[in-house]
């Protein structure tokens, strides 16, 4: 039991760990939501396997080398709760766009099951508007369209005094793939927003020019400060 009862600790928290991030929405922050229910059986099996070193006979049996191989390996198994509880969650922001490249007209995957087009345009999402922009090749089509989007303030030195980008991170699987879109959006008062800020911004599109090229650019009517939405990335 005395070597069981380290293993029988970190399984259970392990499980107890996941079980707390499906509950709290923030395994939103790492996966694609169709994921879910897998990282659910997984804590429901941890928990139920580490249950079974105390339920169950098992011998311990210490030769040499294999008891430091045993507890190097407890401790591998349980870095993902430790790292888990050392660092905040929260989902991908601003920071994590710093050494990447931005494009105002970023070229991104149609979901099958997502017509854009057939959307009322206040009810479309920065993906959403994108996806509208490839079909529609034409930026003064878009003129006078209202938009209400919601994400993160995001700039760096190719932006106006008066221009940001409202931002999110589309992902296929998981964080690992994550890649940023965003819409341009034109505001008087763009200095007063801090970076990685989330917000909404409600307005009207209408060609402009950003990095030498014309596109569609959102100019805010209203920005408002909110909170991370429970599922901060848009999915592919």
């Amino acid at each position: 039991m005395q070597q069981r009862f380290p293993k029988l600790l970190i399984l259970l928290a392990l499980g107890i760990f996941l079980y707390t991030r499906l509950t709290t929405d923030v395994i939103l922050y790492y996966i694609n939501e169709r994921f879910v229910l897998l990282t659910l059986l997984a804590a429901v099996g941890l928990l139920l396997l580490g249950l079974s070193y105390y339920r169950l006979p098992h011998p311990d049996h210490d030769h040499g080398h294999d008891h430091t191989m045993r507890w190097w390996g407890l401790v591998i198994v349980a870095l993902p709760a430790i790292l888990g509880l050392m660092v905040p969650p929260q989902p991908l922001g601003a920071g994590a766009m710093g050494n990447r490249d931005v494009s105002a007209l970023a070229s991104v995957p149609v979901p099958s099951d997502r017509d854009a087009m057939g959307l009322p345009p206040g009810e479309r999402n920065i993906l959403d508007w994108l996806i509208a922009f490839q079909r529609q090749q034409n930026p003064a089509a878009f003129d006078g369209d209202e938009a209400n989007v919601i994400g993160f303030v995001f700039r760096n030195n190719l932006f106006a005094a008066d221009t940001f980008m409202i931002s999110r991170y589309i992902i296929s699987c998981c964080v690992a793939d994550a890649t940023p879109i965003g819409l341009i959006v034109q505001w008087p008062e763009t200095a007063a927003l801090p970076d990685d800020q989330w917000v909404q911004v409600k307005g009207t599109f209408a060609v402009g020019t950003f990095n030498n090229m014309e596109i569609p650019i959102l100019r805010a009517t209203s920005i408002t400060a909110v909170a991370p939405p429970a599922q901060p990335y848009l999915y592919r």
